[in-house]
């Protein structure tokens, strides 16, 4: 056998194991895709188990954050209406005692100070 031989049959059996080691390599690759597949699939899922938990308490709580909003307007609401009431009860007798209480200047001038005076406030 001459060189040339030798060396084609040396070129052959390279051929050979390359494409028996690419034939390995591609089944590795489709099993390591496989298996990232799985793998993405199944973190998938606990993202969607995880938002879904994640939703349902930012709702409880936005829901318990409401109901106390709703509690103190109310409340704010009543106190506002209690003050307004105090007030306008003020002011009704600071009228009254301005105009001289409860009627014991009715035969006299409801000014100040006689005819030359600033004239009725009310």
């Amino acid at each position: 056998m001459g060189v040339l031989t030798i060396d084609m049959r040396r070129l052959r059996g390279e051929i050979d194991a390359a494409h028996g080691m690419r034939e390995s390599l591609m089944q590795d690759l489709v099993q390591g895709t496989t298996q990232l597949k799985q793998g993405v699939t199944v973190m998938l899922k606990g993202f969607h188990a995880s938002n879904l938990q994640m939703a349902r308490r930012t709702h409880a709580d936005c829901s318990t954050f409401l109901a106390g909003v709703d509690k103190a307007v109310n409340h704010i609401r009543t106190a506002v209406a209690s003050l307004k009431k105090d007030f306008a009860s003020d002011r009704q007798g600071a009228r009254r005692a301005w105009r001289g209480g409860d009627g014991a200047r009715k035969g006299k001038s409801a000014t100040r100070h006689g005819a030359g005076g600033r004239g009725k406030r009310a």
